[in-house]
């Protein structure tokens, strides 16, 4: 591991404003992870099931507390997948969000 990337994973908690409209609150943290490419077993596995995963990000457990979105290189991503296997890393299997362009 090179920690040579830093993503910004969002924690997002879903309300409403005062006149009853949805609204999303955002906290961001940014971390040192390693971005890399999505195997393709798994490429083509999410494929299957209609979701096109982009990236696979690899951090440390404690930075992770279940956020749902990371933003690395300016692009927002959607984290599909969150696993570990010896529970000192994890890594996210992530589509591109597409539901910010909406």
């Amino acid at each position: 591991m090179y920690w040579r990337d830093t993503v910004t994973l969002e924690a997002v908690t879903h309300g409403a404003d005062e006149e009853g409209y949805p609204k999303e609150a955002v906290e961001e943290t940014e971390v040192f992870a390693d971005v890399q490419s999505v195997r393709r077993s798994e490429f083509y596995a999410a494929k299957q099931i209609g979701v096109t995963l982009a990236i696979a990000v690899k951090l440390r457990a404690a930075d992770y507390a279940g956020q749902e979105r990371l933003v690395w290189n300016g692009t927002r991503y959607k984290v599909e997948r969150a696993y570990t296997e010896a529970r000192e890393m994890y890594e996210l299997e992530c589509s591109e969000f597409k539901e910010a362009e909406k």
